[in-house]
């Protein structure tokens, strides 16, 4: 069975850790006396795995061929 384009490839405990990480991202350059450029790469950083998050899809998972999405099957 040929893969559609997108298709989810994370899993709803990996969407809440990643919902986590985003939180302490972008919490924490506001908590703590960090410079400009620290709090911009984590601003980007925490973006781009909310978008991971929020789609359930993740492009490094579909590289890598990794999924945390469980199947099931039918007998």
């Amino acid at each position: 069975m040929k893969k559609s384009c997108l298709e989810k490839n994370v899993g709803p405990i990996d969407r809440l850790v990643r919902l986590a990480i985003v939180a302490v991202l972008w919490i924490w350059p506001l908590t703590t006396a960090m410079s400009t450029v620290g709090t911009a790469i984590m601003s980007a950083l925490g973006g781009i795995i909310l978008v991971t998050a929020v789609t359930g899809y993740c492009l490094l998972y579909d590289v890598l061929n990794w999924s945390t999405v469980r199947r099931h099957s039918h007998a």
